[in-house]
């Protein structure tokens, strides 16, 4: 029976970034991608960088010998940041709206905000 060798996370990585750079080409030379799908890889890469990132930053801090809780506070509050501004870009993409919201869009995003709005309340003190 033969062994098969299986690439290292860090090889993946590397095969990935590359296959990334030769998409992102492609995505230049190609003005009409399928929207949905287009909007599907979009939110995958967000997250995946996201992800990176906060990896990135954890590993850094271990080697500095760092309190990862500043990290977290320091994560927490990108985050923040982040929604704030994606909160007042929908905002003024509501208010300048020529068509239609999906419903179930509008409607997973007032449970999402609801959701929220619960948790902020248990921890900052909004009612």
């Amino acid at each position: 029976m033969q062994d098969f060798l299986v690439p290292s996370f860090s090889t993946k990585l590397r095969d990935l970034t590359a296959e990334l750079r030769l998409l992102d080409r492609d995505l230049k030379s190609n003005p009409s991608p399928d929207g949905a799908i287009l909007r599907e890889f979009r939110q995958a890469l967000d997250d995946v960088r996201m992800t990176a990132w906060i990896v990135n930053e954890i590993l850094d801090a271990r080697k500095r010998q760092k309190n990862p809780q500043h990290l977290i506070s320091f994560l927490t509050a990108e985050r923040l940041r982040r929604f704030g501004q994606m909160a007042r870009d929908l905002s003024a993409d509501l208010e300048n709206a020529k068509t239609s919201w999906p419903g179930q869009a509008v409607n997973d995003l007032k449970n999402s905000l609801t959701l929220l709005r619960d948790r902020l309340g248990e921890v900052g003190g909004i009612e």
